[in-house]
């Protein structure tokens, strides 16, 4: 009895790291200037799929904004993806070897942000990712 308990307490650990946080040590900095601005920042790792998101408070809902995501990592490969008004999504990889560049045409999130998902592609992980992000509402 001892022994199955022993295993299901291993099985339950197992899983439960399995399943643990999807970023680790996230840090940004960003720079606002009304419908527009720039953020740089770093996550330690991201594991499968992170919607990361950009406050763009002067910005109404839907609106279409014209986005910048530069993108590198240490380990691994990442897709940034964005999503236009009509619904249409852009996406670059970043791998070690390439850092890699993501320009196009968003919709404003609900909430005053901008969402921008952050994939882990390949490996599932990708490590020492840096970035910056630039944003401008569209004419």
């Amino acid at each position: 009895m001892r022994g199955l308990r022993a295993l299901g307490a291993a099985l339950l650990a197992v899983g439960l790291l399995a399943c643990g946080p999807v970023v680790s040590g996230h840090q940004e900095t960003c720079y606002v200037d009304g419908p527009q601005g720039q953020c740089e920042g770093a996550y330690d790792s991201i594991r499968g799929r992170h919607l990361h998101q950009v406050a763009a408070p002067e910005i109404a809902p839907g609106q279409a904004v014209e986005v910048e995501v530069q993108l590198a990592v240490d380990a691994g490969a990442l897709r940034p993806i964005i999503t236009s008004p009509s619904g249409e999504e852009s996406a670059c990889i970043a791998r070690p070897e390439a850092s890699d560049r993501l320009m196009g045409i968003a919709a404003m999130g609900d909430g005053e942000v901008l969402p921008i998902v952050l994939e882990a592609v390949e490996g599932r992980r990708a490590r020492g990712v840096t970035y910056m992000i630039a944003w401008a509402a569209a004419p």
